[in-house]
């Protein structure tokens, strides 16, 4: 039944609006033409008996309209020269693009045609999505919120079309809008915990690799100077991954402790072919060349293949490993008695986890990612030979061209 209500609820909205546009439409090209044959003769559309001289302009790419008994002026519709229309708007970027918003009421949303929807009880600003051949356009902003249920519900169309696509709007400034905003929900009273801000699940399937969570690409600047890319992500606090982790490298970076004004320090992360752990200290030998060093309780239980560094400090000595790791502990053997050694011992995760996902050194690339790279730029390759495209390859022609839409338009002229 809820299900119903959306379908319904949504469809509605559509046929009323797109109806409403292509009347508007019709009925200006109507006035145009009208306007146009009586121009010709010299005169404005008027009874036979009123000789009026038609006045005012238009702007190329606007629909015409009349702004007075004989007086011509532009519509809130234009049409650039790809046959999108635009309401409200005379930079489109669908086959309908609708500017503002629809009115909405404590009862629900009021259409155009003054009738009010009350299926559901919404609140806020709303823009109607418009799904034209199968794709949803969304602008500027969808805000809609169910008192009793899901806000907003968008599911793409048969053939893999896309579910919502929402850009920021354009500013001549800094910054430009912002694609999607989400927060969580407040947890309310003493047990109220905090919502989830944003929640994504990858598709599943049926025979071939499940589909991505969430695929994120960084933004670039015009003249693809990386170093002006953006972030994929940013985090602002502790960041919790439950699976393995892949990347290019990695590092620290904190304010320089030396100019923590004007500065930053970046340390590079320690790789390794192992999953491996290191653990390392200084201790001194007794009065017998001996001492014994405790390493943590779970060392046993977490690591194997132990390997063993020594070097003996502030006075020549010979130091030996005497015990191995028995009981999470060895003993360090030294020729003279009194030597201070610093230590380091390694071992490989033999963790239920590590065991079960071991990361390979040396993988073999797919038969659909031969060709292709990570980091296709150090190669001198273009960005359609990058993994990404091998494998989305609509996905990424797709943000390809959106990318190209939504570039600053130049300021002064006709758009």
């Amino acid at each position: 039944m809820r299900a119903n209500i959306r379908f319904t609820l949504t469809a509605l909205l559509w046929a009323v609006v797109l109806l409403e546009a292509y009347a508007v439409i019709a009925r200006s090209q109507t006035s145009a033409g009208n306007n146009q044959r009586s121009a010709r003769k010299g005169k404005t559309a008027q009874p036979a008996e009123t000789n009026v001289d038609l006045i005012g302009n238009g702007t190329a790419g606007r629909i015409s309209k009349w702004t007075g008994a004989a007086t011509l002026g532009d519509s809130v519709i234009s049409e650039d020269k790809f046959g999108r229309i635009g309401m409200g708007t005379t930079t489109p970027t669908s086959k309908l693009t609708v500017q503002g918003m629809i009115e909405t009421t404590l009862g629900g949303i009021k259409f155009p045609d003054g009738t009010v929807q009350t299926t559901a009880t919404l609140s806020g600003g709303v823009t109607v999505p418009f799904l034209l051949n199968g794709d949803v356009f969304a602008a500027p902003v969808l805000k809609v919120t169910n008192l009793s249920g899901v806000g907003a519900e968008v599911t793409g169309g048969l053939g893999g079309k896309t579910g919502l696509v929402v850009v920021g709007g354009q500013n001549l400034g800094n910054p430009a809008g912002t694609g999607i905003s989400a927060s969580g929900g407040a947890g309310l009273g003493p047990g109220g915990i905090g919502g989830i801000g944003m929640f994504v699940s990858g598709g599943t399937s049926e025979l071939n690799t499940g589909g991505l969570g969430l695929f994120v690409l960084r933004g670039t600047r015009k003249d693809q100077n990386p170093a002006f890319d953006g972030y994929a992500g940013y985090f602002s606090g502790n960041v919790q991954i439950t699976g393995n982790l892949a990347k290019g490298g990695g590092s620290f970076k904190i304010d320089h402790p030396l100019d923590p004004e004007n500065k930053f320090l970046y340390h590079s992360f320690i790789e390794s072919p192992d999953m491996m752990n290191i653990y390392n200290g200084n201790i001194t030998t007794d009065a017998s060349g001996e001492a014994v060093v405790e390493l943590p309780s779970y060392f046993e239980a977490l690591n194997r293949d132990f390997r063993y560094q020594l070097s003996v400090i502030g006075t020549f000595a010979q130091a030996i490993v005497a015990e191995e790791i028995s009981n999470n502990r060895f003993t360090i053997k030294t020729s003279a008695p009194g030597v201070k050694v610093s230590w380091q011992v390694t071992g490989v995760r033999r963790d239920a986890y590590a065991n079960k996902h071991r990361i390979p050194v040396e993988e073999l690339k797919t038969e659909n990612e031969r060709g292709h790279y990570l980091y296709p730029e150090l190669f001198n390759q273009p960005d359609e030979k990058s993994i990404e495209w091998a494998h989305h390859p609509e996905l990424m022609q797709r943000m390809k061209e959106q990318r190209e839409q939504t570039k600053p338009k130049p300021q002064g002229g006709n758009q």
